[in-house]
């Protein structure tokens, strides 16, 4: 495995320049720091004969129910999931990933319709990661290569998306084994980002999210590659979903009225949690205003898959095509979702 990774620290607020420049200390005592950012820099994760197995998780009766991760993999696109892999650049100085501290009232959210809006709250201090940004104009790069709907405003190229892959063995019943293995193709995640603060009325650390994921071709199989009944190319068809020119930009947390809530159960179990956003509203009126900033602002939760076919594509051997299929302008109003013993 081998892994570079050049750092460097955005000492201002503007944009990073390509050439890097010493200052001295009087220039340096009027700089303000804007965070750190880095760019992965001919990075190549090759881990397809090394297993990490995940213990201490137990099932209703106690008993230790692993999870074996293996194959996983990351490189330049063309790698044929995994087979051909060779070190990939993600980001650049102009557009790197970045780690800010900053202001929630600073802090903006790009929406689908191309305007740049505030999510997180004001005079609170968060703490963002967050990948390369998705801009506006003219300036952006074709999220997924001839799939004009998944948008040209992703500021990574070509050249910086990647392939990744990994695979899990679930052991969950004694002397099976479910497997579940993933291949993405050409993937970015521009505009993705995790926002951390603490909310002292509710007295825990709360946040939001953005996830985008946007890959030319997603492949799920079911089975280990040269295992039984999966060795032959038609096999391994016959157990796999293919996910062709798909995305997803999914939205977890308004913050300005909707933080997303990590909180611990009593008996021990992770719980994160989606208030209703008109909560904090005491009055009719209030809480019809906090409404109306919800759903005109918040970012919204799309998913569209461009071509979905499940196995070979043929009634006969099992298979079928669904086309496309897309889910898009889901705003939450309220999530839960707790974790369980198996």
């Amino acid at each position: 495995m081998r892994r570079t990774a050049v750092i460097l620290l955005l000492l201002a607020a503007t944009t990073a320049q390509a050439e890097l420049k010493a200052l001295d200390d009087a220039e340096l005592s009027s700089v303000e720091g804007a965070g750190i950012g880095f760019v992965l820099d001919q990075v190549l994760l090759d881990a397809n004969n090394a297993t990490i197995t995940i213990n201490d998780i137990a099932n209703g009766s106690g008993q230790n129910v692993p999870i074996s991760v293996k194959e996983f993999y990351l490189g330049a696109t063309g790698s044929n999931k995994g087979a051909n892999l060779s070190p990939v650049t993600v980001g650049r100085l102009d557009h790197p990933f970045a780690l800010n501290l900053s202001k929630g009232e600073a802090m903006r959210t790009l929406r689908d319709d191309g305007q740049w809006v505030q999510t997180t709250p004001g005079n609170v201090t968060v703490l963002e990661f967050m990948f390369p940004e998705r801009l506006t104009g003219a300036a952006g790069q074709a999220c997924i290569a001839g799939f004009a709907a998944a948008g040209n405003n992703c500021s990574s190229r070509a050249s910086e998306k990647v392939d990744l892959g990994i695979r899990f063995d679930f052991q969950v019943a004694a002397g099976r084994t479910d497997i579940l293995n993933l291949d993405f193709a050409e993937l970015a995640m521009d505009g993705s980002y995790l926002r951390l603060w603490g909310d002292s009325g509710r007295n825990q650390m709360v946040g939001e999210a953005r996830l985008n994921l946007f890959t030319k071709s997603l492949q799920i199989m079911s089975c280990a590659a040269g295992s039984s009944g999966c060795t032959t190319a038609a096999e391994q068809r016959d157990r796999t979903i293919f996910l062709n020119n798909a995305y997803a930009n999914i939205s977890l947390g308004y913050g300005k009225t909707q933080p997303l809530l990590f909180d611990v159960s009593s008996n021990g179990q992770f719980v994160l949690e989606l208030p209703n956003p008109t909560a904090s509203g005491t009055t009719q009126a209030q809480k019809e205003a906090l409404a109306a900033d919800f759903y005109a602002n918040a970012p919204r939760t799309n998913i569209v898959i461009n071509s979905l076919q499940a196995g070979s594509g043929s009634f006969s051997s099992g298979g079928y095509n669904f086309g496309y299929n897309a889910i898009q302008g889901l705003s939450i109003n309220y999530l839960k979702v707790t974790s369980h013993d198996l």
